[in-house]
């Protein structure tokens, strides 16, 4: 996947990269915009996904438990309820 993302990025780069060339920046001011442009192909989505993994675990892991062990703990509490509505009556 990465690999792939890769050699899109790089085929997208080549005119740039060319361009640059003819206008006589240089084999390694060239380089450097080749490494900076697969930094952001390649290393930008990762810290994304690694945030959005730690939000995840920070934020919505514990609500999505809490509203998990409520949902089971107002469906026990009606069960009684119910349980105790079916029961004698006395006016």
């Amino acid at each position: 996947m990465i690999l792939v993302l890769i050699l899109l990025a790089t085929f997208a780069f080549i005119p740039m990269l060319r361009s640059a060339l003819r206008a006589g920046v240089g084999v390694a001011a060239a380089a450097v915009y080749v490494l900076a442009y697969l930094f952001a192909v390649v290393m930008l989505p990762l810290m994304f996904f690694a945030l959005a993994r730690f939000a995840y675990s920070v934020f919505l892991r514990p609500y999505l438990r809490a509203w998990h062990i409520n949902r089971i703990r107002n469906a026990r509490y009606m069960k009684d309820v119910i349980r105790r509505g079916k029961g004698p009556r006395l006016n």
